[in-house]
This record gives structure tokens, sequence and C-alpha cells, in this order.
């Protein structure tokens, strides 16, 4: 198996994630635990995005997506899905996502205790986009034909390339997103498998956290045509250091997003949301951090926040 992976360049990588819905259980176990070992490069994480977004067709425009791989460990609460219905306002979003693997919460749990329809198919995400610029695309429903792999993922109880893939397989096959990231050796891995798919944006590392840190520094990647680094502490956007709270269940979640989109939040949960809105907006193409971060409470204070998620309720529960 190790000798497969010599020299693996994108079309390669593509050849072989072509393969693996017809792969048994061994088989797809061996080529992850090989990849592992062998380590992969930014050509096989393209290869492998491409093999997996050929199978899907759902055509939802031009979208932003706000997305993490996970695996921090962090238990923070959900800050990128509630950026994610913040800036639906300003851009379409499709919101691509799966239940909690390694958190307490993941997007669809968070999102379901919100009201909002986690299972749409492709006519309703159609529809949700058309009616309230944002959607959710459940991970499992629409990479069906890789299902065995979640399987095989479960098992193994490690780490697979198929953690980076999660941000770059999104369904609608966004122009541009902001992708975090748990492990700083992941940065540039990403960042230059998503130039080679012609995506743009941000992809960010927060000391420990796969969203932008409101307590610490956050190495951040732009992504153009080129890649270029900066780091980011919370005084670049004009606000204070202030401590993460860890978030037991999907429900507290829930509660606290709420709460923060309502203009109810605790300091430390809204500028947590804050911050990682204000970087979403930088990869929209919103330049000043301040500004974004004026613009977040602006929307606070003027409640669009939550009448966008009580839309995006209605408007899911009416499918």
């Amino acid at each position: 198996m190790m000798e497969l992976f010599n020299n693996l360049n994108m079309e390669r990588a593509y050849e072989i994630a072509l393969k693996i819905p017809e792969m048994d259980e061994i088989e797809i176990s061996a080529l992850l635990t090989a990849l592992e070992l062998k380590g992969y490069t930014p050509e096989v994480i393209a290869g492998f995005c491409r093999a997996v977004l050929d199978r899907i067709n759902l055509d939802l425009g031009e979208v932003f997506d706000t997305c993490g791989t996970g695996g921090d460990f962090a238990n923070t609460i959900n800050a990128s899905t509630a950026v994610a219905i913040a800036t639906s306002i300003f851009a379409p979003v499709a919101k691509h996502g799966n239940r909690a693997v390694s958190s307490k919460s993941g997007s669809a749990d968070v999102l379901e205790k919100l009201g909002i329809k986690i299972d749409c198919n492709a006519n309703e995400a159609k529809k949700m986009i058309q009616e309230t610029n944002f959607v959710f695309l459940y991970a499992p429903l629409y990479h069906k034909s890789f299902a065995k792999v979640s399987k095989v993922r479960k098992k193994l109880k490690m780490k697979t390339i198929f953690n980076i893939l999660g941000p770059l397989v999104n369904p609608a096959n966004p122009k541009k997103q902001i992708v975090g990231v748990s492990s700083e050796k992941d940065l540039y891995k990403v960042a230059e498998a998503m130039v080679l798919i012609n995506r743009r944006g941000i992809v960010v590392y927060g000391s420990g956290i796969d969203e932008v840190n409101p307590n610490g520094e956050t190495v951040v990647l732009l992504v153009k045509k080129e890649v270029e680094k900066i780091k980011l502490s919370p005084e670049d956007f004009g606000l204070k250091k202030s401590r993460i709270i860890p978030c037991s269940s999907s429900e507290e979640s829930a509660f606290r997003v709420r709460a923060v989109l309502s203009g109810k939040g605790t300091e430390e949960d809204t500028n947590f949301i804050a911050i990682n809105f204000a970087t979403a907006l930088l990869a929209l193409g919103y330049e000043d951090l301040k500004e974004n971060v004026e613009i977040f409470f602006e929307n606070v204070e003027n409640q669009n926040f939550i009448r966008k998620l009580e839309e995006i309720v209605c408007a899911s529960k009416s499918l």
C-alpha cells in the first residue's frame, strides 16, 4: 500500500479517491492509515476533494461557507455556525457540516436545537437560499457514496485526510469560504489546496482552536491566487482579550448563540462571535476589521441578526 503513494500527485490522488466508494471497509482502512503514515500534500487533498465533489451536482449559485475541520476538543460554542447565520445578511451562505464528532455540539446539532431543518434536499436547499440567503447542507445526506468511509473513521478513532476534507467538500462548491483548522501544521496544506481547487478566502488557526481566538493570537492565511500569512490578536479588532467559556451541550450552545444574536449574550460569547464574524467579512472583501466589528454590534443592536435567525427557522419549518 505504501508503494502506491510514492510520488502521489493531484491526478493520481483523484483517481484513487474516485474508487473509494467501491472499496470494502478493510481496503478503506488500509488506504486511510497508509495516507496518515505517508503524509499528504495540498495536491493530494485537492485531488481527493475534486473526486468527492465530482459525485455531487448541486448548483446554488455563488455562495459562502464558514466551516472548521473540528478536532480541537475545545468544547466551544458553535461560533462559526452563528457567524454563518449572521453573514447571510451580507452574502448567500451554504453552511456545510455534520453532527458532533470531537466536540459537545456540531453545527448540525446546534442548528437543529435552534429550530432549523438540517436535512434539506437539493430542491429545499435552493428554496432556502432564494428565500433567506441561508441553507444548511448536512454532510451525510450529500456524501452518501462515501458512507463507508464514515464507518471506518469511527472504528479507526484517529485523524484522517477526511478531517481536512470536510470544509473543502461543501456540495455547493462555494467560491469563497473561511476555514478553521485545529492544527497549525494544516494551515498551509488547506490554504494551498484551496488555491488548487480555485477557492478563495481565509484559513485560521487560533492558538489551539479552529476559530479566531478572542483570548490570544490567531494565525491567518489569506487565500487569493497566492497565500499571504498574517497574525491577529483581539486588539486588531478593537477588542480586549476575553476568555472562552466552555460549552457542555448543543442545547447550551443554541441558547448562548441565540442570546448573542439577540443582544443578550455574555461579553465573552459576544466577543468570540464578533471577531469571527469580522474575519468572515474580511474573507468577503470587507477589509477593515474594526469596522467589521462595529457592523456586528450595530446589527445586534438593531435586532437584525435575531430577525434573520427567526426568518431562517420559519422558512425551514414551511418546507
